[in-house]
C-alpha cells in the first residue's frame, strides 16, 4: 500500500477522493436506474411490435375470410392469387409473432395458440379455392365452429378470440410498463436535483478546506516572494508543520540573508566606485589637457591618438557612473541626449574605438551603410555598438571578418554586426542580455567582461523605442542587430 508522507498531498488526496466517491455512488444510482427505464423501454416497445403484428395477422385473416367469400359467389379469376400471396404474408407474420413471444412463457403459449388456430382458419379457407369446398356441405365442417351461420367471417371466431386474448395481455403489460416508466423518471428527476445540490454544497464545503489550508499560505507565499524581490519587509511567518510553512521558514531565513548581503554589495559597490573614478578621473583630466595642449604641442598623430584615449575615458566613466547608478540593472533608465545624428557617424566612431583591437586581435572589419539621419543619443548607440563589435573581436578566429551593416526600413533603421565566430546556443540568445549572463562561465576569464555590456545596451535601445536582438548558427557566427526608430 503506497502511503503518502506529504501533508499537502494528503490534503490534496482528500479533497480529490471525497468529490470522486459522491460521484462515484451517485453516477452508479443514475446507471442503475438508467438501465431499469431502459428495460422498461425495451419491453414497451416489444410489446408494441407484438400489438402490431397481432392486428395484422387478425386483419389479414379477415381479408382472406372475404375473398373467399367472394370467390364462392362470383368465382372471379385471380383472386386465388390474391389468397396465396395474403396467405404467404399471415405465414411470415405468424413467424415473426413467435420470434417476438419466445423469451416469456404467457405469451409463448399464445403465439402457437394464435399459429395453431390461424393455420387450421386458412386451410379450411383454402378449400374453397381448391374445390374441395362443395356449396351445399355443412358449414359446420367448413368453419371449424359449434355454431351456425350464414356468413363466414362468424365462423372463424376461433382465431380472432386467441388474438384478442394477446392484445388484451400486452395491453395490461403497456399499461403497467409505462406506470413504472412514470415511477422511474421521477426517481431519476430526483436524483438530479438532490445531486447536484448535494454535489455543490459539497464543492463549497471543499472550495473553503482548501482556500483555508492551501490558497491562504500560497497566497502568502506569493507575497513574500514580491516582497522578498523589492526588499520589503515580509509577511508573519506561516503557522503549521506542512511544506508551506517549512518554504515560509527558508523565505524568512532567505531575507535575512539577503539583507546581510545586500549591505555588503552596498559597501562593495561604494568601494569600486571610490577606488575606480578616482584613478581615471586622473587619467581623463590629464588626457584631456594633453588633447588642448595645455602640457605641450603635440604632433597630428599624437594628437589623434590622444583624443582618441580622451572619447574611450569619457565612455567608460560614463559607464562607471551608469553601473553604479543603476546596480543590479532593475528598472534601469539613462539620461538621453537626444539630438540628429547620422548612422555614419554612429558607426565610424564605434569603428575608431576598436580598430586597434581588432588589429591586435587579426581581425578585419567591414562597413556597409546606407547612410540615414534620425534622432537619437549618438554616445549612447556608440556604446551599444562599440559592445557589438569588442563581442564580435573577441570571439573571431585570426584573420576573420566582421561586418557592420546599416540598413534602411520604413520605419527604423537597424544596425547589423556579423561575425565568424563560434556562436550562441539557441537556448542563451535571450538569456545573455540579462545581468552578468555569458555564454560560457569560462568566458569571464578567458575573454575578459562583466555580462554587463549587453544588458546596457538593451536597456538604452529599447529607451531609444527600439527592438535588441541576435541570431546565430553554432560554429558559423553571430549576427547582433538593434533597430532605431527613423522618428524618435
Amino acid at each position: 500500500m503506497i502511503k503518502v508522507k506529504s501533508k499537502i498531498a494528503q490534503k490534496g488526496l482528500f479533497l480529490v477522493i471525497v468529490p470522486l466517491v459522491f460521484e462515484v455512488i451517485f453516477m452508479s444510482v443514475l446507471v442503475y436506474l438508467l438501465v431499469v427505464a431502459e428495460g422498461d423501454i425495451q419491453r414497451r416497445i416489444e410489446s408494441k411490435k407484438i400489438v402490431a403484428v397481432a392486428t395484422t395477422i387478425g386483419t389479414r385473416v379477415i381479408d382472406c375470410q372475404f375473398l373467399s367469400m367472394l370467390y364462392n359467389a362470383m368465382k372471379i379469376p385471380m383472386l386465388d392469387v390474391r389468397f396465396d400471396e395474403d396467405a404467404h404474408f399471415i405465414s411470415n407474420q405468424l413467424i415473426e409473432l413467435k420470434r417476438l413471444c419466445e423469451k416469456t412463457e404467457p405469451r409463448r403459449s399464445l403465439s402457437l395458440e394464435v399459429e395453431s388456430t390461424v393455420t387450421t382458419t386458412m386451410n379450411r379457407l383454402r378449400t374453397i379455392f381448391t374445390g374441395e369446398f362443395e356449396p351445399d356441405a355443412d358449414l359446420q365442417k367448413v368453419a371449424g365452429t359449434t355454431k351456425k351461420s350464414d356468413r363466414v367471417y362468424s365462423r372463424m371466431t376461433g382465431s380472432f378470440k386467441v388474438i384478442d386474448k394477446l392484445l388484451t395481455m400486452e395491453q395490461d403489460t403497456q399499461t403497467k410498463v409505462q406506470a413504472k416508466e412514470k415511477l422511474y423518471r421521477e426517481y431519476i428527476r430526483q436524483s438530479i436535483i438532490y445531486g447536484v445540490g448535494a454535489h455543490v454544497i459539497l464543492t463549497v464545503v471543499l472550495a473553503v478546506i482548501f482556500a483555508w489550508t492551501i490558497t491562504k499560505p500560497i497566497a502568502i507565499l506569493s507575497e513574500n516572494t514580491r516582497r522578498l524581490v523589492k526588499r520589503e519587509p515580509l509577511a508573519a511567518p506561516i503557522r503549521g508543520d506542512d511544506e508551506l510553512a517549512h518554504i515560509d521558514e527558508v523565505f524568512h531565513a532567505a531575507a535575512q540573508d539577503l539583507i546581510r548581503v545586500d549591505k555588503q554589495r552596498k559597501h562593495l559597490v561604494s568601494l569600486v566606485k571610490d577606488e575606480l573614478s578616482e584613478p581615471l578621473r586622473t587619467v581623463q583630466y590629464t588626457l584631456h589637457n594633453l588633447s588642448q595642449g595645455v602640457l605641450g604641442d603635440l604632433s597630428e598623430k599624437a594628437e589623434n591618438r590622444i583624443l582618441l584615449a580622451a572619447r574611450d575615458t569619457d565612455r567608460v566613466m560614463r559607464l562607471i557612473d551608469d553601473l553604479l547608478s543603476i546596480e543590479t540593472m532593475e528598472g534601469a533608465r539613462f539620461d538621453l541626449d537626444l539630438k540628429e545624428t547620422t548612422s555614419s557617424e554612429v558607426v565610424e566612431a564605434a569603428i575608431g574605438s576598436v580598430k586597434d583591437m581588432a588589429e591586435r586581435h587579426g581581425v578585419k572589419l567591414e562597413i556597409n551603410d546606407v547612410g540615414g539621419r534620425f534622432i537619437a543619443d549618438k554616445d549612447r548607440l556608440v556604446q551599444v555598438l562599440i559592445n557589438f563589435l569588442s563581442n564580435a573581436i573577441k570571439f573571431s578566429p585570426k584573420e576573420g571578418l566582421i561586418t557592420v551593416q546599416v540598413l534602411k526600413h520604413d520605419e527604423d533603421y537597424e544596425f547589423r554586426v556579423t561575425d565568424r565566430g563560434r556562436g550562441v546556443p539557441q537556448n542563451k540568445l535571450e538569456q545573455i542580455f540579462e545581468p552578468f549572463q555569458q555564454v560560457e562561465s569560462s568566458d569571464q576569464t578567458s575573454k575578459g567582461g562583466t555580462g554587463l555590456g549587453l544588458p546596457i545596451s538593451k536597456t538604452i535601445v529599447e529607451q531609444h523605442g527600439g527592438e535588441i536582438g541576435v541570431t546565430s548558427v553554432l560554429n558559423e557566427g553571430s549576427t547582433f542587430w538593434f533597430k532605431i526608430p527613423r522618428s524618435h
